[in-house]
């Protein structure tokens, strides 16, 4: 028995709404009425046809996103598609990204070759290019730079498409990041979680 049914929900996030699955129905009335307004003989094998192939991979997207994209935070865990968190493992929340910042780089950036031998004969050497300058350690770039490489939870190999990441400290000195559509609503549950648990506002 998930012992998570028994507390309540903090913050939820289904991942994908099950309106989708309609998709289907109106694929095949859409067929339904176009053979309609040609005048010929309605032919119920099309209309279904798209019906069921619609509704088919619309429903393995929505079950997909339901399964690694939903989010549950409860006072004791964190779930992040099928991966859970214990809260207790997460120490304080990292500032949020500025507005307008780019995430940073997971590893060297390769060039294609094409494109270097196109720009040394245009006399463009970026072996030239001063290299950006590390963050001072302890700087707020450094901090952001460290949480925003770190891997995210759940079981994906990145942050999901239309989610917004939100650095954690967790314990053993490990950082991660959670994520969320609502990225406020759930740093806002996260902090108000760790206050009542800690009896102050993490920074």
């Amino acid at each position: 028995m998930d012992p998570a049914r028994d507390e309540p929900v903090l913050f939820s996030e289904r991942g994908a709404s099950l309106l989708w699955l309609l998709a289907g129905p109106a694929a095949g009335g859409a067929m339904l009425y176009i053979q309609s307004r040609t005048g010929g003989h309605l032919d119920w094998r099309v209309p279904t046809a798209f019906t069921v192939l619609v509704g088919f991979f619309v429903g393995i997207m929505v079950f997909a996103a339901r399964t690694h994209t939903s989010v549950l935070l409860t006072p004791s865990m964190l779930r992040q598609g099928a991966q859970t968190t214990s809260t207790d493992e997460i120490l304080a929340l990292f500032p949020p990204a500025p507005r307008g910042s780019r995430p940073a780089p997971t590893g060297p950036v390769r060039m294609n070759p094409l494109t270097a031998r196109a720009l040394r004969k245009a006399g463009v050497d970026q072996e030239e290019d001063e290299p950006e300058p590390e963050p001072e350690p302890g700087s707020d770039d450094e901090t952001l730079r460290k949480w925003q490489s770190s891997r995210a939870l759940g079981e994906l190999t990145g942050v999901p498409r239309g989610r917004t990441p939100i650095g954690l400290q967790l314990v053993d000195k490990r950082v991660a990041q959670a994520w969320a559509r609502d990225h406020r609503k759930l740093r806002a549950a996260l902090l108000g979680l760790l206050e009542r648990r800690d009896g102050e506002v993490p920074r």
